[in-house]
């Protein structure tokens, strides 16, 4: 009885549906995480922590209003953090002019994330996303904003939006 409501809860569920949950789920637990923290931050690091709930909050919505793109952005994440390793560089350095940093440090955990975040956004930048009239119409409205604010004639705008544009 029991494995019979396990087998049904995990058909229910689509597999591409598990890692978006588990990762709303960690942005949520990370809200939660600087929320505490931000109470004993000095004032120019607690502006940084209490940006948290609206990170959340936007990713909530991008992922319920464009559930297709998040999941590509997802997939897109898992190949750029697949193990292995990876030229950085098209030419190889002489080891001797490289700069390296001792494991365990701070140092280290910091540039491993700039590197693999760095991995992410390559990796995601190459995503194409088919706009819809409502983004057409945003994309336009911030051009004719932001030529008023330039006082720029809006007939030199070029206002014809193609259907998808690359996320780069």
């Amino acid at each position: 009885m029991v494995t019979m409501l396990a087998v049904r809860r995990a058909v229910r569920t689509p597999a591409l549906a598990r890692p978006m949950c588990s990762f709303l789920t960690k942005v949520k637990s990370m809200e939660e995480q600087s929320t505490k923290m931000a109470a004993t931050l000095p004032a120019g690091l607690k502006e940084i922590a209490e940006s948290g709930t609206g990170i959340s909050a936007e990713l909530h919505k991008f992922a319920s209003e464009r559930p297709e793109l998040f999941k590509e952005v997802l997939a897109k994440i898992a190949e750029a953090d697949k193990p292995g390793v990876r030229a950085t560089v098209a030419v190889a350095k002489d080891p001797s002019a490289c700069k390296y940093t001792e494991e365990g440090t701070m140092v280290h955990d910091m540039m491993m994330r700039v590197a693999a975040a760095d991995r992410r956004m390559k990796l995601v930048s190459e995503l194409e996303v088919t706009l819809t009239a409502a983004d057409k119409e945003a994309i336009k409205q911030a051009q004719l904003a932001k030529a008023a604010e330039l006082k720029m004639d809006p007939k030199f705008l070029d206002l014809d939006i193609p259907s998808t544009m690359k996320l780069s």
